[in-house]
């Protein structure tokens, strides 16, 4: 196997993808993640603090969603029991989160 037929069977595998453009990627959406997450703690605690105003289960929902889509999609590919327990578990939290949301927008 020649130099050339290796370069032409790892772009093959990875579909013309740049192995370093695809950790920049995969970095930066982890990067983009905690962001949001930081940015909607923030707003929660200054809303609680500064307002007076009760939990907004709205920015919970989006911080408990986001880490429940994490854990579903490490469960389903890894099929550990441990991230199993663990998606389940924040996926129970998030709906509740839902739940709670809805109400407090009826009144």
């Amino acid at each position: 196997m020649d130099r050339d037929e290796i370069l032409r069977k790892a772009k093959a595998e990875n579909k013309n993808r740049d192995i370093y453009e695809l950790e920049i990627l995969n970095k930066g959406q982890r990067v983009g993640g905690r962001v949001a997450v930081a940015v909607t703690l923030a707003l929660m605690i200054i809303e609680m603090m500064f307002f007076d105003l009760s939990m907004n289960y709205g920015y919970y929902l989006i911080i408990m969603s986001a880490a429940a889509g994490l854990w579903i999609y490490k469960a389903i590919k890894l099929r550990r029991r441990n991230d199993i327990i663990v998606a389940v578990m924040f996926t129970v939290i998030s709906v509740y989160s839902a739940i709670m949301a809805i109400m407090n927008l009826i009144g």
